[in-house]
Parts: C-alpha cells; structure tokens; sequence
C-alpha cells in the first residue's frame, strides 16, 4: 500500500465514523483530479456521506463536474454551503 491508499483509508474511514460531509481544498489545479478520485471513492465506499469542494483554482462548474455535492469559494462561504447541503437553516 502507498502513502496515496493509506490517505483514502483514513479518508473513507472517517465517513464509517459518522462523518456527513467531506470537505476538500486545492490550492494547484494539479492536485484537482485527486479531488475527483476521491469523490468517487467516497461514494462507492461511504454511501450518504457527502462532499464539498473548493480552492483558489476550483470552481463550481468543475465541482459539477466531478459530482461533488458542493462548492465553496472560500471558507466563510463553505460554512453556509455546508449549512444548506445538510439542512440546517
């Protein structure tokens, strides 16, 4: 197993732990398509958990894209898309 697998175990565990939401930040498009791999671990692995995404190079359309359930500019954004996505008013 290497470093990138121990990651999506941890990651993939955290939702069998009572997680609802995952976010992901990306600060280089380079790392964007890890995004959309994990997105798609996350739903075959930890079904209802969602995910939210975001990052300097990201944006909503990519977001749509990769099917994450969100997307958020910044932080202070997220916390009210997080709201919405879960809920809570």
């Amino acid at each position: 197993m290497d470093y990138r697998d121990i990651k999506k175990v941890t990651l993939i565990g955290s939702g069998t732990m009572g997680a609802g939401i995952i976010g992901m930040s990306a600060l280089l498009t380079t790392t964007m398509m890890q995004m959309k791999t994990t997105i798609e671990t996350v739903k075959a692995d930890a079904a209802g958990v969602r995910t939210l995404i975001g990052g300097a190079p990201v944006t909503a359309e990519f977001a749509k894209q990769i099917g994450a359930d969100g997307y958020a500019p910044d932080a202070a954004s997220a916390v009210g898309k997080l709201k919405e996505i879960i809920g809570i008013s």
